[in-house]
């Protein structure tokens, strides 16, 4: 358990220390949330941006202990997520973002694989892919009223089988849906 956040701290301080440098903008699979500050009002808020040289650095480390993980992270680019506990108000909002979001998403050819909505809960998962069958970026939008909220965004080559690793290892909110989904298909 102390070494979970121990890895956890020194990524956030390294985190801090790069403040992020790179403009990922230019890659296929980014995608900008918006200003979600509003919203993140509760007590339990979680910000997560982990950058290209930070996934090297752990993917080396891991090279011999998790084999699978590090080369998942040889591949990305980018790890953003922002999960947040939501108030009685923030609910619609954040719906109305996420629909924005779906919209933005399907207009440029995003793939979205699961999607969920009900009264109380809206969930889609999107994947983008390349020419040549890669997938470039993932997105989840899961919002559950009287709950949380995430938005996460991974940016690089993504391998869908082995991505709720990569949510363990970060303890990254609403990347076991992906897990779950892949086990019924």
């Amino acid at each position: 358990m102390k070494t979970k956040y121990s890895a956890i701290l020194i990524i956030a301080f390294t985190t801090f220390v790069y403040a992020q440098k790179a403009d990922y903008s230019q890659y296929a699979g980014y995608i900008d949330f918006g200003d979600l500050s509003l919203v993140e009002k509760g007590e339990e808020v979680t910000e997560v941006l982990i950058e290209e040289h930070l996934l090297k650095m752990v993917s080396k480390m891991t090279k011999n202990s998790e084999p699978e993980l590090s080369a998942l992270l040889e591949g990305i680019k980018l790890v953003k997520v922002n999960a947040f506990e939501l108030s009685e108000n923030s609910f619609e909002q954040l719906k109305s973002r996420a629909e924005k979001i779906d919209k933005d998403l399907m207009s440029k050819n995003w793939d979205r694989i699961v999607k969920v909505k009900s009264r109380d809960e809206f969930v889609n998962i999107y994947i983008k892919t390349e020419a040549d069958e890669k997938i470039s970026g993932l997105v989840v939008t899961s919002i559950e009223k009287n709950q949380e909220a995430a938005f996460v965004n991974i940016v690089g080559d993504i391998n869908l089988e082995t991505i709720s690793k990569l949510g363990d290892k970060f303890d990254i909110p609403s990347l076991d849906k992906i897990h779950k989904e892949n086990d019924k298909n």
